[in-house]
């Protein structure tokens, strides 16, 4: 019996399947006790561990292992080998679908699981509807589950004035918001609110927010507090977004800055690398906005890539410069994860990345729907600064035999434990390079 098991404390006792979930596993007052405990003490893993047992006592090992690999996960970086592994071999690990039937059917009006996310083993987000409708019965859906997120509905403009007010919310540590446009004031008073000490991320979408809007919540306390902070497709001009973002003159706790399809360009980001705001971050996702070699270039050289363990420089088009200015940029000792997904990349751009000597602790690579051929699969596998990686995605990048078997025949990559070579063309490489891929990594490529 593992640590912490809760032994034979549930046998012999009443069964009942009540705010578990349909389909779920049959559960017992012990259940409903831990599973009270969860509801009740969200941060902690103790009770979800001794779920995990108790489930597993009951005939259902997949949910165990499924909450066991989320703790364990949620303590550990996205570039650590235990979440490689998950990414090649538990895909749902990640995402929770596998565990949809155990989503509690008891919720309050006003909210629903058209917005879900699974954290730690059980459901973390939920989508609202109405808050009108939840404000009243909040005790109700935090009862349901260990709820920490909350997922607006486009369609519905929640009041900020309101959620401020809702003592609920102090349970809360994260939440995402699709319309509202919300102005300066009714941004000042969520951040300003007794009960929002607790959130430690944000994220804004579309036409949620107004300029004047994110320039309080810049200079506001709340986000001297956050950890993370996502605004995508944000509908305001690119130069006024960044602008908004200089009203926040320290990095405060921010780690996490995601910036995605906003339309930023060269102009947007040499101002916007200058930031103080992004001074102590880890992780910057940039990606899907035109930044061209000169954006890249300008984030090379603006000194933020020293801190970085994360990039995401998906869809920008760095082009041959931007890659080299990366590979030439000091300080990128730490970085430990770099996705260049989308960017029309080829082998000399690949080149440029594989001989930077600066990359020597990556260890997740994304070089997926680039041109790298097999001249660029060579240059990865010959490269001596890249021996940590255990994550390498060349899906649809136009890898053939001998690429494959440059990759199969490394004397670096001994540490892979997921290299994707799949591809939309499924006869692109041949029997035998399949065969000396398979001999060399096992079940850990994907073809």
């Amino acid at each position: 019996m593992k640590p912490g098991s809760a032994g034979d404390r549930s046998r012999g006792q009443s069964i009942h399947t009540e705010g578990f979930g349909a389909g779920a596993t049959p559960m017992t007052s012990s259940h409903d006790a831990l599973y009270r405990a969860i509801c009740a003490q969200p941060d902690e893993d103790t009770p979800r561990l001794v779920f995990a047992d108790l489930v597993e006592e009951n005939g259902d090992p997949l949910r165990a292992r499924f909450i066991r690999t989320q703790v364990a996960l949620a303590r550990l970086p996205a570039y650590d080998p235990a979440w490689v592994n998950a990414r090649q071999h538990e895909p749902d690990s990640s995402t929770g679908h596998c565990m949809v039937q155990t989503l509690p059917q008891q919720l309050p009006d006003g909210v629903g699981w058209h917005r879900f996310e699974f954290r730690r083993g059980f459901p973390w987000k939920v989508g609202v509807r109405a808050l009108n409708a939840l404000v009243p019965s909040g005790d109700t859906l935090f009862a349901a589950a260990p709820i920490q997120a909350l997922d607006f509905d486009p369609r519905s403009r929640p009041d900020l004035v309101a959620l401020a007010e809702w003592p609920q919310l102090a349970r809360l540590r994260k939440l995402e918001f699709s319309a509202g446009w919300f102005p300066a004031l009714d941004v000042a008073r969520l951040a300003e609110s007794e009960y929002a000490a607790g959130l430690t991320e944000l994220g804004f979408e579309g036409e949620a927010v107004a300029p004047d809007g994110l320039r309080a919540l810049a200079d506001s306390s709340l986000l001297v507090r956050l950890t993370g902070l996502e605004l995508r497709s944000i509908q305001v001009a690119s130069a006024l977004l960044v602008d908004a973002l200089g009203a926040a003159h320290e990095p405060g706790a921010l780690s996490r800055l995601a910036l995605p399809f906003n339309r930023l360009g060269r102009d947007d980001a040499e101002h916007l690398f200058r930031l103080p705001l992004l001074g102590d971050l880890q992780h910057l996702d940039v990606s899907n906005n035109p930044l061209g070699s000169g954006g890249v270039t300008a984030l090379a050289e603006s000194g933020v890539v020293r801190g970085l363990r994360v990039l995401n420089l998906s869809k920008t088009k760095p082009g041959v410069p931007g890659v080299k200015a990366l590979a030439e940029a000091g300080g990128l000792a730490g970085l430990r994860a770099l996705d260049l997904s989308d960017n029309l990349l080829g082998p000399v751009a690949v080149k440029a990345l594989a001989g930077c000597g600066g990359l020597r602790g990556l260890r997740v690579l994304n070089l997926s729907n680039n041109l790298v051929g097999d001249a660029g699969a060579a240059a990865l596998a010959a490269a001596r600064s890249l021996s940590g990686l255990l994550e390498l995605d060349l899906r649809d990048a136009d890898v053939g035999d001998a690429g494959a078997v440059a990759l199969a025949e490394s004397p670096y990559l001994d540490g892979l434990l997921r290299l994707d070579l799949g591809s939309r063309d499924s006869g692109s490489l041949g029997r035998a390079a399949r065969a000396a891929l398979v001999e060399r990594f096992g079940n850990n490529v994907s073809l």
